[in-house]
């Protein structure tokens, strides 16, 4: 008998998706728990091999808790503001606002093909204004206090980029 993987994998996910399966609750009976998985940079067009290594391990941890009895809360979002995507949009030709949403789709879709077990009530853009107008905020009270401040340092440029790097870059 051969089993037909994709049909059951989709049956399953649409019925998570239907009945929110994912999205935590309030309930005193049960102790919280938080996973948090690093945000994905949708620069790109989609997931890569290092996405699905380091997500796999978070869900597996998650759905853990859960079966130990936690109410976890585990969400998404996309760390979408910087030059990557600003390049990235500029390379195909169209607005990075219009890029990143486009990106950001694409990565739900291959998320939720994935199966992965998050809270999506729950998701964060960083390219949404009502995240970093407080954001912003924030920085210009650390400015203020002196926490933040300007100064000359070297760094990592990229000129295929125009950017600067990250060391692990």
């Amino acid at each position: 008998m051969e089993i037909n993987f994709s049909k059951i994998e989709k049956k399953w996910q649409s019925r998570w998706e239907d009945k929110k399966i994912f999205e935590v609750k309030e309930n005193p009976k049960k102790k919280k728990f938080y996973v948090l998985d690093m945000f994905p940079y949708p620069s790109g067009e989609g997931l890569h091999i290092g996405h699905a290594f380091v997500f796999s391990l978070g869900d597996i941890f998650a759905r853990f808790k859960r079966l130990q009895g936690f109410n976890v809360l585990y969400p998404i979002g996309y760390d979408a503001l910087g030059l990557p995507a600003e390049n990235a949009a500029i390379k195909v030709g169209t607005h990075p606002e219009k890029y990143t949403e486009n990106s950001i789709k694409n990565f739900m879709k291959q998320q939720k093909a994935m199966g992965w077990s998050y809270d999506w009530s729950r998701m964060v853009k960083t390219s949404d204004k009502e995240y970093y107008k407080w954001d912003q905020w924030i920085f210009l009270k650390m400015l203020e206090k002196g926490i933040a401040y300007r100064k000359k340092a070297p760094v990592n440029w990229c000129s295929k980029c125009e950017t600067v790097l990250a060391n692990e870059q």
